[in-house]
């Protein structure tokens, strides 16, 4: 294998395989998938795609040659594959690839922006570096690569296209190192710290070939509308035979540069001619320049002896100054030797390793400097002349000529096809003038009512076209409009519908078939060969035979002597299956069987030579009636048969069917099955004891051990299920569901008629912790519990039955003390005689009691005394002394400006004129107009807080 790679070019490779390649591998290389060469032995397989980026080169598949003579007993030769760079995606060496179709105009554009908009799908940005200027122009009719090429000579950048399909652009400062790590020497190779040094056959070229002094660039425009941008060489050193300066113009066109790029287009153009052109070729035997040279890297070379050296560089190596000459590297063809891995990745993204395939090369590295060859840049160029003005004819639409010829065919594999001939009349463009540039005709065609089309091309210059592949007797519906070489079409013709020929050619003769017969059928096979000869050889659109049956040999096959069809068709010709059918015939004599072809057009084939077949063995005894008196083996077999009773055995386990039914028995004799002839039938497990029992009389039926019923559920709808008869149990039947206790009693009765329940015993919200208890265990009352999260201290409500009268009791805590006892908590008890408000939780002597009697009397227990700012009143009995003074509450009011009264009494020894003056929220002021308090005199007052 060798690989080829040019800068900014296609290049090429090729690859031999070994021909004990397995065959599957070779058929899963499929075209334009790629061809990978990395240094060393991976598995492509593990690393996958990460091998693209990391390869020495990743190529194009296009093309493969077998190279391989089977005539030897050990096989000789290879299959050659072959292809082309990652550049192939921008576009290949005909101008063929991802056109730019429509105009994809710039303006002002940056770079980066500018190859960015112009990449294919099939290839991503790389690196995109920024470059100085803009770019204004359209493109359209080029391959992406012609355009990519434009824009970057415009730019002074190049192009590089990696191996995992993304294109890297910029200025060559940008994409390579400005150093060369290689250097091309012919005497002296060898390595240093930074240069590695090639020997081997130089080669250097010089010519004049491609010199101009002036370059002139055609651009955009037709006719005299044409931009024009020239530019003239400097310096010119050659002369004609009469002394003058020599005049080598070039005249290039470039119909997409715009007029204000044409100038500097030109410049570009010329600085690429206006010197000679050097070429240097180095054919070196050392192929592992991987790691310091690549295309389009800088490469030293020197060779002071042919002159190959500059001055102006200086370079140390191996101890000595030298002066090597600086040149790119832009070819560079190199083998693939056994040390390479070799892998091909297909388009979905499966790797195949092929290295252990591969036939390796040897030879040596040819390194290319200087200009490229010019048969490898893949580059093309517009052909110069006069530019006509743009065509702007439309072609009018052709016209057909009607009626069509139509006819069948048989096609390769004898099946019948349609095909009918077209032809129209030569048409005009839309206004009326003669087509000069017509380029072809498309005909499009498709089932009637078409929308789906099938589409054939006809050359200009020709009026009628055959189509083929037509399904036999089916209406097609066709169109037809002209295309001159400019792409401009006609409107589509009026739609024509046209049935085809149908198919009318009968199958050949069929072979006579083989036939077996018995008193009552005869079995047909047939070979699906032709009477001419052969098996399995008939047209491929058989669809069956038609089975003839006559009393002679000579008979004539007609819709009387029709018995049946046998299958027959394409599948069966290819598995080699004859066709088998029996058809029903009873005959004692020997019986004459033809057979028909029929096609799935229904064309039918002359009828077959005659076979023919005679019942025998027990059929010629002509048997109407057997009697036996016991089958001792084997099975019996027949449509019909008639007996007063089938059983499996005359008692015992058994099952019977008779006249009345079937039955089935225990091994007891007791029956568990009966299923009558009328309808009615009885299922059960047992006769007695722990059962189930299935009937059309009582419906499904459980009972345990002691025979009690403990489900029923009837035919009717009603049902019961209990777990049993008495003491403790429970049931649920259509009256709803009840539960009794040990003793027999009803605990719960919820009762479906009307919703109502009853529980006897406790209800409980929760097993322990907060949670409600309704009728606890133990209360001697009726009573409702609230337990709090934790503890076993509750409040609960509770009715109290006394006597005549019962009365209900709501309490904050688990003490049950009567109306008048001390150590309760909050509490409030009704009853007819009595209702309570009490508190007098935490042991208190006196508890705080409000209670109204039947009389009308309410009775107050406890003192008035006021704990917080927002109560309603304060009461106090200071002592005080003197002739006025003020009393403080010890609290202050709240509200917005609440009114206080107070009344207030001195305790003295003798009345006295006592006034009470300035209440306040936090108190008040008082005045004695007697004789002056003294330190034993109280003053009891009682404010009380009128506002809010």
């Amino acid at each position: 294998m060798t690989v080829t790679e040019v800068k900014q070019g296609l290049g090429r490779w090729t690859i031999g395989l070994r021909p004990s390649i397995p065959r599957e591998k070779l058929d899963a290389l499929e075209f334009f998938g790629h061809i990978a060469v990395i240094e060393g032995r991976v598995n492509p397989v593990e690393y996958g795609d990460q091998l693209l980026s990391s390869a020495r080169y990743v190529g194009v598949y296009r093309s493969r040659r077998n190279d391989v003579d089977n005539r030897t007993h050990n096989v000789d030769g290879k299959y050659e594959l072959s292809g082309v760079g990652m550049a192939y995606w921008l576009g290949d060496e005909g101008g063929k690839g991802s056109v730019l179709e429509s105009p994809t105009p710039f303006s002002g554009t940056a770079f980066a922006a500018t190859v960015n908009a112009l990449l294919p799908s099939a290839v991503h940005a790389g690196t995109l570096h920024t470059v100085a200027g803009t770019y204004s122009g359209t493109h359209q009719w080029v391959t992406r690569r012609n355009a990519i090429d434009y824009v970057c000579s415009t730019f002074g950048a190049e192009w590089r296209l990696n191996g995992d399909a993304t294109l890297d652009a910029g200025t060559v400062a940008q994409l390579y190192p400005a150093t060369p790590t290689a250097m091309l020497v012919k005497h002296g190779y060898g390595r240093d710290m930074a240069v590695t040094a090639y020997q081997g056959k130089l080669d250097t070229g010089e010519d004049a070939e491609e010199f101009s002094t002036r370059v002139v660039v055609l651009g955009r425009g037709s006719g005299e509308s044409v931009a024009t941008g020239a530019a003239n060489v400097g310096a010119n050193p050659y002369k004609d035979r009469w002394g003058n300066a020599v005049v080598v113009t070039r005249l290039v066109s470039e119909s997409g540069t715009e007029a204000t790029n044409a100038a500097a287009r030109a410049q570009i153009e010329l600085n690429a001619v206006s010197g000679t052109r050097r070429a240097l070729r180095l054919a070196s035997s050392d192929f592992d320049v991987s790691g310091t040279l690549r295309v389009g890297h800088w490469v030293w070379v020197y060779d002071p002896d042919t002159g190959l050296f500059d001055t102006l560089n200086e370079v140390q190596f191996r101890g000595d100054r030298i002066n090597p000459a600086k040149y790119r590297c832009v070819e560079l063809t190199w083998p693939v030797t056994e040390t390479m891995t070799v892998a091909f990745r297909d388009g979905d993204g499966v790797w195949i390793d092929l290295t252990d395939h591969v036939v390796w090369e040897s030879g040596d590295v040819s390194i290319v400097v200087g200009e490229l060859p010019r048969s490898l840049t893949g580059g093309g160029v517009e052909q110069v002349g006069t530019r006509p003005s743009a065509d702007t004819s439309t072609p009018a639409a052709p016209t057909w000529n009607t009626p069509f010829s139509t006819s069948t065919y048989p096609d390769a594999l004898g099946i019948t096809k349609a095909q009918i001939l077209l032809s129209w009349d030569l048409p005009l463009n839309s206004d009326g003038s003669t087509i000069l540039d017509g380029d072809h005709y498309e005909i499009a065609y498709g089932v009637h009512p078409a929308s789906e089309w099938q589409t054939a091309y006809a050359a200009w210059g020709t009026l009628s076209l055959l189509v083929q592949e037509l399904s036999p007797g089916v209406e097609y519906d066709i169109r037809i409009r002209a295309v001159d070489l400019y792409g401009h079409a006609s409107a589509w013709s009026a739609t024509e519908a046209v049935t085809v020929a149908p198919d009318s050619t009968p199958p050949s003769t069929p072979a006579a078939p083989s036939v077996a017969a018995s008193r009552i059928a005869i079995q047909v096979s047939h070979t699906l060969g032709k009477a001419s000869g052969g098996t399995y050889n008939l047209e491929v659109d058989l669809d069956h035979f038609e089975v003839h049956v006559g009393a002679s040999s000579g008979f004539t096959p007609d819709s009387s002597t029709l018995k049946g069809k046998l299958p027959a068709n394409v599948g069966m010709m290819l598995a080699l299956v004859p066709a088998v059918g029996t058809f029903p015939v009873e005959e004692t004599t020997a019986r004459h069987v033809k057979v028909i072809a029929v096609d799935h057009a229904g064309n039918k084939s002359s009828a077959s030579t005659s076979a023919s077949a005679t019942a025998q063995l027990i059929d010629d005894a002509h048997i109407s009636d057997l009697t036996v008196s016991k089958v001792t083996a084997g099975t019996v077999s027949a449509n019909w048969l008639l007996a007063a009773s089938i059983r499996t055995a005359a008692s015992g386990a058994r099952v019977e069917v008779n006249a009345s039914g079937v039955q089935a028995f225990t091994s007891g004799g007791v029956q568990t099955v009966d299923i009558s002839n009328a309808g009615a039938f009885t299922l059960q497990s047992n006769s007695s004891g722990a059962r189930i029992a299935i009937d059309t009389t009582n419906g499904i039926r459980a009972f345990n051990s002691g025979g009690v019923q403990t489900i029923s559920i009837t035919t009717g709808g009603v049902f019961t299920f209990q777990t049993g008869s008495s003491g403790a149990r429970t049931v649920l039947d259509a009256a709803g569901f009840r539960t009794y206790n040990s003793s027999g009693a009803e605990t719960v009765n919820i009762e479906s008629a009307n919703g109502n329940a009853t529980i006897q015993g406790e209800v409980r919200s929760a097993v322990s912790g907060k949670r409600m208890v309704i009728n606890p265990l133990g209360a001697p009352d009726s009573e409702v519990r609230f337990y709090p999260t934790t503890g076993s201290n509750y409040s609960f409500v509770n009715a109290d039955d006394s006597g005549n009268h019962t009365s209900i009791r709501v309490k904050s805590s688990t003490t049950n003390a009567g109306p008048s006892g001390s150590n309760r908590a909050g509490e409030l008890f009704l009853h007819p005689l009595l209702t309570e408000l009490a508190n007098g939780g935490g042991g208190a002597t006196n508890p705080a009691e409000l209670r109204m009697l039947p009389d009308g009397g309410i009775s107050v227990n406890g003192f008035l005394n006021n704990d917080y700012s927002n109560a309603a009143f304060a009461v106090g009995s200071p002592i005080v002394s003197g002739t006025s003074g003020t009393i403080a509450y010890g609290i202050t009011f709240t509200g917005t400006n609440p009114t206080m009264r107070v009344i207030a009494t001195p305790q003295a020894g003798n009345g006295v004129p006592f006034s009470v003056n300035n209440p306040t929220t936090t108190g008040f002021s008082w005045l004695n107009g007697g004789p002056s308090f003294s330190g034993s005199d109280r003053v009891t007052y009682w404010a009380l807080r009128i506002g809010p």
